[in-house]
């Protein structure tokens, strides 16, 4: 008869989704996993699966919380350009609070080796696609025309990865606050 589970594999998770997003895929050894969950080696492998499985498990969690949390205004069905604005102005309220932000787990992954393996890059090509559609679909609800939500919807998603490109580089408040300041001047000019 087969002994039940010691441990929540929804909180595993998340502990290895912290341990990767802290030190990366190619520096986490599976020992680390095991420290950080506090889980067994054999209790990990035989819910997860390799380091790899766990990886992959780990960043789709992350993209499952990550989304509500960083763009919720998107979400709205009644979402105004106004809304799409206050959404990076609360990210820049964010970057000034906590200095000691990580950046993005899937963000920090371009950066990363695991890049070039066809699964995880899946999981971040998907990710990224899933945000371009986050600020067209809400744009065009928004109001905007749709060749140009289209448009702004790359955009959009490219001054995201900067910035959180810019969080994990610790990069200067001012630096980071002066891109976003220009790089809002078309949300901007949208809203008069």
């Amino acid at each position: 008869m087969a002994r039940p589970r010691t441990f929540e594999p929804e909180i595993a998770l998340e502990a290895a989704m912290t341990s990767f997003w802290k030190h990366g895929f190619s520096e986490t050894s599976y020992d680390d996993l095991v420290t950080d969950t506090g889980v067994s080696r054999k209790s990990l492998y035989s819910v997860f699966g390799d380091k790899e499985s766990l990886f992959i498990a780990a960043l789709a969690h992350y993209a499952k919380i990550q989304i509500p949390q960083m763009y919720g205004p998107l979400l709205q069905e009644d979402v105004t350009v106004e809304d799409i604005y206050g959404m990076f102005m609360s990210l820049r309220e964010m970057f000034l609070q906590t200095p000691d932000l990580k950046g993005c787990m899937l963000t920090n992954l371009a950066g990363d080796q695991a890049i070039h393996n066809p699964a995880i890059k899946k999981v971040y090509d998907d990710h990224g696609d899933k945000v371009i559609s986050l600020f067209t679909d809400a744009l065009i609800r928004a109001g905007v025309e749709e060749e140009k939500a289209k448009e702004l919807g790359i955009y959009y998603r490219g001054v995201t990865l900067a910035l959180q490109l810019m969080v994990h580089a610790k990069t200067e408040f001012e630096v980071m606050d002066r891109f976003m300041n220009t790089s809002l001047n078309e949300l901007r000019a949208l809203m008069k």
